[in-house]
């Protein structure tokens, strides 16, 4: 088996990725502002980075990539650690 060539295979793969995005833009932002989360804000992370870890994305779908790791990031620090009784 030949190894997989670190440039997408096609326009198909694109939209995928761009699918995969928009799933995100729109879920994301979401779990981050709720704090009754249905998935830890470590699962969002983690859903996002895999994306420019595991292709070859356009500068444009970077950018979005960048911008969710960012907005995940700041939910994470600014999530209340407990209140002092």
């Amino acid at each position: 088996m030949e190894p997989r060539d670190l440039f997408p295979v096609g326009a198909y793969e694109l939209r995928l990725t761009d699918i995969d995005l928009a799933h995100l833009r729109a879920v994301a932002p979401c779990e981050v502002k709720n704090p009754r989360r249905v998935l830890p804000l470590t699962y969002w992370r983690w859903r996002v980075s895999q994306l420019p870890a595991s292709k070859h994305l356009m500068h444009a779908q970077m950018t979005i990539a960048h911008a969710l790791l960012d907005q995940i990031d700041a939910g994470v620090e600014s999530a209340p650690l407990a209140k002092a009784s």
